[in-house]
């Protein structure tokens, strides 16, 4: 199943709510500050082209001083604020993810490996970061710059003002249509980078019967392979998003030429002031300026919605070994009955363990032996639950172990496996 990144991330950023409301209260503060700031300069210019005095241009410098330290100063606060977010979001969502680990059984465990689930607890939660950090305080600060700049503008002259919405809108339209390819394109490096730190972590343990069969060069040439796919992933991802990056500047030089020729028309015909002139080439810089924060905060978001799909798609998952609604958590000493137990093999189609009927009192020490591939690991496996049988039960102080509460079993239960490669290796 596939979880849309945005919805997983919903329920953390509810518990900052109060934190958002006030960074949007932030980004409005400074993009209104700085939105402001060519309506203060058109108006110095025509005051200055109609004789003003000194002391009156001396007032609009200080009031353009006094709009960019507040844009500083709000800029600051919001971005300590979204770094704030960010890090507490990321610290809930990983202590979820830890203590869903926790829960897995073996045969979810198997479903993702080691390497894979490492990728997801360090890389992904980066890019979840860099969306909460980065990514709302520049969407926030562009998107308010935009639209107050807009309606600044529609007060000067409607008509270029109308221009220039129209420009944006075809912008933020089609970024909107071609992220989706991102996204998938993202979750791609993604899975790539899994697999490189799986191989790495599998290698790494394998290291001594590597170096026994002589296998060196052969795993060199394997992980060259592993990472050119990497590479390869990552370059269409780049390749896309390269597409997409040149879109806002695209569409503001053309609203710019647009400018430059209908607004100089309007000041030979006296339709609009020097000033006012001013006003919009200035307007555009700074609308420059928020579609490539745009850009930015749009390619974060397809990251980090990438990312955090991947962290959900691994939330959502319950183990089939769980607490029940009636388990519950006793003081065990330890007196083990196995009735009739029997496990079935569906990768071998066979049973691996079949009426198995033993009773271990408190305290008596057991010897299990067998061939390879008797069942001896996955009898014991059946005390801590990592296996359930499928056939009869497995019982303690007469409690059934399945109902019992697993981290109290696991409490009472210390279950060492064997790690094949010490018994291999001489």
């Amino acid at each position: 199943m596939r979880h849309q990144g945005l919805q997983f991330l919903l329920p953390y950023m509810r518990a900052w709510r109060g934190a958002l409301l006030l960074g949007t209260f932030y980004a409005l503060i400074g993009a209104g500050a700085s939105a402001f700031s060519p309506t203060l300069l058109g108006w110095g210019v025509d005051a200055l082209t109609n004789g003003v005095q000194l002391r009156v241009l001396a007032l609009y410098s200080l009031g353009l001083v006094g709009l960019s330290l507040a844009v500083a100063i709000f800029r600051y606060l919001l971005r300590m604020l979204t770094g704030a977010i960010a890090a507490g979001v990321t610290y809930s969502m990983s202590q979820d993810l830890f203590q869903r680990l926790l829960l897995f059984d073996e045969e979810t465990r198997q479903r993702y490996g080691t390497g894979d689930l490492l990728s997801r607890a360090t890389s992904d939660f980066i890019y979840i970061w860099r969306f909460y950090s980065a990514g709302f305080q520049m969407s926030m600060h562009a998107l308010f710059l935009l639209f107050i700049g807009a309606g600044l503008m529609a007060r000067t002259s409607p008509a270029l003002a109308g221009l220039v919405v129209v420009m944006l809108v075809i912008s933020i339209t089609l970024q909107l249509r071609l992220g989706r390819v991102l996204e998938d394109a993202f979750t791609r490096v993604q899975q790539e980078m899994a697999k490189i730190s799986a191989f790495v972590q599998e290698h790494l343990n394998a290291s001594r019967m590597l170096l026994a069969y002589a296998q060196e060069d052969a795993a060199v040439a394997s992980f060259h392979q592993t990472n050119q796919r990497y590479v390869d992933q990552t370059l269409r991802f780049v390749l896309r998003s390269g597409a997409i990056s040149p879109i806002p500047s695209f569409m503001v030089t053309m609203a710019s030429t647009i400018i430059v020729l209908v607004g100089g028309m309007m000041i030979i015909g006296d339709q609009l002031t020097l000033g006012e002139y001013v006003q919009f080439i200035v307007y555009l810089g700074l609308l420059n300026n928020g579609a490539r924060q745009i850009t930015g905060a749009f390619e974060r978001l397809q990251q980090g919605s990438a990312a955090a799909g991947r962290i959900g798609e691994v939330l959502h998952r319950w183990p089939k070994i769980s607490d029940t609604a009636a388990a519950v958590d006793p003081k065990l000493t330890g007196h083990i009955r196995f009735e009739d137990v029997g496990v079935w093999s569906e990768d071998q189609q066979r049973w691996i363990l079949r009426h198995v009927n033993l009773e271990i009192p408190p305290g008596e020490t057991v010897g299990i032996v067998g061939p390879t591939g008797a069942g001896k690991s996955m009898l014991i496996s059946l005390l801590g639950r990592i296996h359930d049988p499928d056939e009869g039960c497995v019982t303690m102080d007469n409690y059934d172990l399945r109902n019992v509460q697993l981290e109290a079993l696991r409490r009472a239960v210390v279950y060492v496996p064997q790690e094949t490669l010490l018994f291999s290796m001489p």
